[in-house]
């Protein structure tokens, strides 16, 4: 079972999921007691609705996650379920461009392997598989897709891999037992990829799916998060690193 705990995006740490699994410790449901109390004459579980399904962050701290669904609308509490999908996304401060950064860089290297240009996109993630795949970052990383010594090209790649060194524009990225020196663009996209509830915030826009005994109580089975405010190094410290 995954823990979380209280954090704010300013400050703190937490390990990934924090929020999202200790609420399921602290926020007993009185519905899924009742559940077994009545045996065969248990209340049906219900689908939420698909008109419920995108609201916001109500009210994040320890063991507790609350959610307007609509954006505006009824409270809910919500409850992970054990396998839930929890996706955190939304912008990153070019201060997360340091040393032991796990990145993804989307960026063009010649038949050497040397980036001729500089990163559009760079995307953090809390780590990964290092390595340099044919695959855009948004399009994934099909399987085949590594490139090997033997298979160089000239092409568009996402280089995967940990900050080794930042001087100014360039970071030092290594990938595997490749050094890559990539120069991130003024105007790149900065990137936060994370499962990590606790990056999240107030009025954070919610994309839930889930089941429910009562409304009001969600058993979460699907939750994407869209960070409104860029994530800092801050938000980070002090969680062990995957």
């Amino acid at each position: 079972m995954v823990t979380f705990s209280p954090l704010s995006r300013h400050g703190g740490m937490l390990s990934p999921l924090a929020v999202a699994a200790s609420v399921a410790l602290c926020l007993p449901s009185q519905a899924w007691a009742q559940q077994r109390s009545y045996g065969p004459r248990a209340p049906k579980m219900e689908t939420l609705a698909h008109d419920l399904r995108m609201g916001e962050i109500a009210k994040i701290g320890p063991g507790m996650l609350m959610l307007k669904l609509p954006k505006g609308g009824d409270l809910w509490a919500a409850t992970p379920a054990p396998n839930a999908l929890i996706e955190v996304s939304g912008p990153a401060s070019r201060e997360m461009l340091q040393p032991r950064q796990f990145v993804s860089c989307s960026v063009a290297l010649d038949a050497t392997w040397k980036p001729t240009e500089p990163a559009t996109m760079v995307v953090f993630t809390e780590g990964g598989a290092p390595g340099v795949f044919a695959a855009g970052i948004d399009g994934g990383m099909a399987p085949g897709s590594r490139q090997g010594l033997a298979r160089r090209a000239a092409g568009s790649y996402t280089v995967s891999g940990t900050i080794q060194k930042v001087e100014g524009d360039v970071i030092a990225v290594t990938s595997g037992q490749n050094r890559f020196e990539i120069t991130v663009a003024e105007d790149a996209e900065l990137v936060m990829r994370s499962r990590n509830v606790a990056l999240a915030a107030e009025g954070d826009v919610v994309e839930v799916d889930g089941k429910y005994f009562q409304k009001g109580q969600l058993m979460v089975t699907s939750l994407k998060i869209v960070l409104a405010k860029a994530v800092t190094p801050q938000a980070l410290k002090g969680r062990p690193r995957p």
